[in-house]
């Protein structure tokens, strides 16, 4: 199982594998601590611990021990991580447990695994590294740039199917900004909706952030951010916003927000831990529990921002 901890030196949020015995997985906690030390995001520390929880798992199933695995060990681990049973042999796409994005991003964290083991020492870990990663690295042969090198692909790298991701369409999101009850909900899906801003970007948004009279929204990456709410990859910039979004902050402000003493635009407000700030689980979950789909499978609107203004004020931002 993966557990959140705070490492002791310095109190920062980290995670960890706890295996049969009930005890971390040395290798592995070394190596999550080694990631938050080198300041990766929270977000990617906790991806990593739970592919690592599951490469532990196939070992643990196959009977092999970390210091013995190749190539040959992690095909076997893409394949076993596909399949929805241990019975069953995954012969498409839409039958298999995990896609191949997953799968491959869950290699990704094992061969770093390795790769951290390898500049230990690891001979094995070395030549494992070696066999999976691409490219040539610093070396350059000769004639390089002149005669066509061969590209050395990945060994163990599963083919994904390139793919749009999915989109709502400016009544879906209208309805879902309807549906809201409250008004906190309601600017948040809003903000997401009109500016693209990510969760993390959202929920990170300070008071000071907020520019009315410009109508502009700053986005500032702060790393000191104590519940992972950051602009990934340090991300910054202004983004322009429709007057009707900052209707909806005002109106949020004063009613609901009042004066509440908290830099932060998203707080707690009714739930236990009041004034404290939003989480990101919370506020995703906020529209699956509130907005439920009547009787007539249509969604529940609510009264507020009218969805014709809020239709016209989103299609003319996006021209």
């Amino acid at each position: 199982m993966v557990r959140r901890v705070l490492l002791p030196a310095c109190g920062i949020e980290s995670f960890t594998v706890i295996g049969p015995d009930l005890r971390p997985v040395e290798l592995v906690d070394e190596y999550l601590a080694w990631l938050t030390d080198c300041e990766r995001s929270p977000n990617t520390v906790e991806a990593y611990a739970y592919d690592l929880r599951a490469f532990w798992m196939f070992l643990t199933d196959r009977g092999l021990s970390w210091d013995r695995v190749g190539v040959m060990e992690l095909g076997e681990f893409a394949a076993w991580a596909r399949r929805p049973a241990a019975n069953v042999i995954v012969l498409a796409e839409e039958s298999a447990r995990l896609s191949a994005r997953t799968v491959n991003r869950m290699l990704s964290g094992v061969v770093g695994f390795y790769e951290f083991q390898a500049r230990r020492g690891s001979t094995l870990a070395q030549d494992l590294v070696l066999r999976t990663r691409s490219g040539r690295g610093g070396y350059k042969p000769f004639l390089h740039g002149i005669a066509r090198g061969r590209q050395r692909g990945r060994a163990v790298r599963l083919p994904e199917r390139q793919s749009l991701p999915s989109t709502l369409s400016l009544e879906q999101v209208a309805a879902v900004i309807d549906c809201q009850e409250r008004l906190r909900d309601r600017f948040l899906f809003a903000l997401l909706a009109s500016t693209g801003m990510r969760i993390g970007q959202a929920l990170g948004l300070r008071h000071e952030d907020v520019l009315a009279w410009e109508r502009r929204i700053v986005i500032r990456a702060r790393e000191d951010s104590p519940r992972r709410a950051r602009s990934k990859g340090g991300a910054e910039g202004g983004v322009p916003v429709a007057a009707e979004l900052m209707r909806l902050w005002n109106d949020y402000m004063h009613e609901e927000y009042r004066d509440l003493d908290c830099d932060f635009v998203f707080v707690n407000l009714w739930a236990a831990g009041s004034g404290g700030r939003c989480r990101i689980r919370t506020s995703t979950g906020s529209w699956s529990a509130r907005g439920r789909r009547s009787a007539s499978g249509s969604p529940r609107i609510c009264c507020g921002i009218p969805t014709r203004r809020w239709r016209t004020a989103m299609a003319s931002g996006l021209r």
